[in-house]
């Protein structure tokens, strides 16, 4: 006979938490953590809410600066929702098109 299981699915819920990208100058990063994150599209501050929903991330409640920064490609600031990908954060628009990835960092 074999054992009773737990009862808990072998799916695991998807665990976003954590830094992604690199916390550095003109370099563009997010932070999620209980529900809330902040980062940087290198060069403007983002921040708000999100939620995970099976495999996507959601990101609301947006706030973010308005800088001026030559040069930086600041793709962040389109972000809609994401995906895990290993261990690399798949970023898309809200017309859910794929704008970039972040490695996690932490």
């Amino acid at each position: 006979m074999s054992g009773c299981g737990t009862g808990s699915s072998s799916t695991e819920p998807l665990d976003a938490t954590g830094t992604w990208g690199a916390e550095a100058t003109r370099s563009p990063f997010l932070v999620l953590a209980d529900g809330e994150f902040r980062g940087s599209d290198g060069c403007n501050q983002l921040r708000g809410t999100y939620e995970v929903d099976g495999e996507v991330v959601t990101f609301a409640s947006q706030l973010h600066t308005m800088m001026a920064c030559p040069g930086v490609d600041s793709w962040l600031s389109g972000l809609a929702s994401a995906r895990l990908d290993g261990d690399t954060l798949v970023v898309f628009d809200h017309e859910e098109r794929r704008i970039g990835e972040l490695p996690r960092t932490a």
